[in-house]
This record gives C-alpha cells, structure tokens and sequence, in this order.
C-alpha cells in the first residue's frame, strides 16, 4: 500500500486485531530478543562476571597452568605474561565477551558449547531457566574442576575455589 512502511507492515502482522500489537504478540517478540519476562530473572552478560577486576583479584593470570593454556592463543611474539594481562585488560577483550553473551542468548547457543568442547548437561539447570550464559559459565566451571588434577589431600578443588566460590559471588 502507498504510504506503507517495514514497521507499519510489522505492526499490522497476521494475527493482530485490527492491525494492532497483542500482549502475546509482544511477548513473541521480547522472547525472540532475550528480554525477561515474567519471573525469569535478567540474565548477567558476561563483561560483567569477568571484569578486569575480578581477574586481578582472583590473580587467575598469574597461575602457571593458567599462563601454559593461554599464551598459545596469543599472536606470534606477543606471547609473554604482560601481553595476557593486556589482552584480558583491554576493550576488545570485553566487547568480545558481550558478543559471546549475545551469542549465547540466541539459537545458537548449543553450537557454542559444542566449538568450546562443553558439557551443556553441565549447565541443564540454569538453561531451563533461560539463563544461557550461566549455563556457558556452569559448563566452563564443570570442565575446569574435571581437568584439575586431584590435590594431594585427595580433594579436586583448592580451597575457596569451585561451584560453592561461584555462588557467593
């Protein structure tokens, strides 16, 4: 129609009375872009878990193993502690945890844990609440507390450190 436009096309979508948004036309939608509704509670993007300072204080970076897994995936000759602790410091580091929280949100979420070699079981409770990213969390945790090696006193977490450290936080 003359005078038509995407949106107004939108707004007057099949199974609208009169052309006009429905609530459950609008929850359609919102669902769609991961906006809570009802009781589900908001979902904290991951900048906001891994911040530069929660690494600095946990002193993750400076963990030998921790330095072996990492400094691989840094470039060619930027290979050293101080360039790690740069890269986790810096804005693309964060803007590439908002990407990946986005990423999670959507349908994609299930190839995600597949290219990070996650056990989404690992994770099953909080992605039935809709909350995929601390699902993707749960499922890191789970996978770094079955590649910890065993501590002398038998027990697989220092401690301080695994789910119970998460919770409180």
């Amino acid at each position: 129609a003359a005078g038509s436009t995407p949106a107004s096309a939108a707004l007057a979508a099949p199974g609208s009375a009169g052309g006009a948004i429905s609530g459950a036309d609008l929850a359609r939608a919102m669902a769609g872009l991961g906006v809570p509704l009802g009781n589900r509670p908001p979902v904290v993007p991951l900048q906001q878990v891994v911040t530069t300072d929660a690494v600095t204080e946990a002193r993750v970076l400076a963990e030998p193993e921790v330095q072996a897994a990492l400094m691989p995936t840094l470039p060619e000759g930027h290979q050293t502690p101080e360039e790690l602790h740069n890269t986790v410091h810096s804005p693309q580091f964060a803007a590439t945890l908002g990407s990946l929280s986005s990423a999670l949100q959507s349908e994609n979420y299930n190839s995600i844990f597949a290219n990070f070699g996650l056990d989404p079981a690992a994770g099953a409770e909080a992605m039935q609440r809709g909350n995929n990213v601390e699902a993707f969390i749960n499922a890191v945790q789970a996978q770094a507390d079955a590649n910890r090696p065993p501590a002398s006193d038998g027990s697989s977490a220092a401690p301080g450190e695994g789910k119970d450290a998460m919770d409180d936080k």
